[in-house]
C-alpha cells in the first residue's frame, strides 16, 4: 500500500505525535495507562470502546490534553493493532452527540 502523504494526513500525524510526545513530560504518564488498558483489552479479544479504556485508568491520573486518548487509539488503529467494527453512543453525557467507535484486536496485535 502506498504511503499517503497528503497535507491533511501529514498535519494530523504531526498533531498526534505532538500530543503524545507532550504526555511523556516528567509529571505526566496518562499515556502509559492508556496503552496498558488498550493492551489488556486487545488481549481479551473482546470488543471495546474508548469508554472501556477510560474506565481502566486510575481516577487520580489526568491527561494534559483531551486528545491523548484519541491520539493513542488512532496510533494503534494506524498500526493495525485494533480495527473499528462499528459505532455506539458514548457513556459520558458530555459526549452524547459524538461518535464512539467500537474496536477489536487487529491483525498486527
Amino acid at each position: 500500500m502506498a504511503k499517503n502523504t497528503t497535507t491533511g494526513r501529514r498535519l494530523r500525524a504531526d498533531g498526534t505525535s505532538a500530543v503524545v510526545a507532550a504526555d511523556v513530560a516528567i509529571h505526566r504518564g496518562y499515556g502509559d495507562h492508556v496503552r496498558a488498558a488498550l493492551d489488556e483489552l486487545i488481549k481479551s479479544g473482546k470488543q471495546f470502546t474508548a469508554d472501556d479504556v477510560r474506565a481502566r485508568i486510575p481516577e487520580d491520573v489526568a491527561p494534559h490534553s483531551a486528545n491523548v486518548l484519541p491520539a493513542i487509539i488512532g496510533g494503534y488503529a494506524a498500526a493495525h493493532r485494533i480495527v473499528s467494527v462499528g459505532m455506539t453512543r458514548p457513556a459520558r453525557p458530555s459526549r452524547r452527540y459524538s461518535r464512539n467507535l467500537v474496536w477489536v484486536r487487529g491483525d498486527a496485535a
